[in-house]
């Protein structure tokens, strides 16, 4: 997760807690990412947000097709970040 601020920053431990907060909701991963960009975006009223989410799922290997290597990746883009290709790429670069 990143995003660029507009008025102020919070330190790494915010960021944690609020991927928890969402995370132990039972819902589907896609709507989790989204949920995180539009709180970084209607609470830190931040310039730009965006979060990818790569997770292993455990009903997968757990049961039905029993594929324990199977990964997800989910992304939500947020403002500047989203609508500025060198925003975009420098994320895109940071997190590689």
């Amino acid at each position: 997760m990143g995003y660029i601020p507009k008025d102020r920053v919070v330190g790494l431990s915010k960021l944690a807690r609020l991927v928890d907060c969402f995370s132990k909701r039972l819902q589907v991963q896609e709507r989790m990412t989204e949920q995180i960009a539009e709180a970084l975006v209607e609470h830190l009223h931040v310039e730009g947000a965006a979060v990818i989410i790569k997770a292993q799922h455990a009903c997968m290997g757990c049961r039905g097709v029993r594929k324990e290597a199977a990964v997800m990746v989910t992304s939500a883009l947020r403002g500047t970040i989203k609508t500025d290709p060198s925003a975009r790429a420098e994320f895109i670069k940071l997190i590689e």
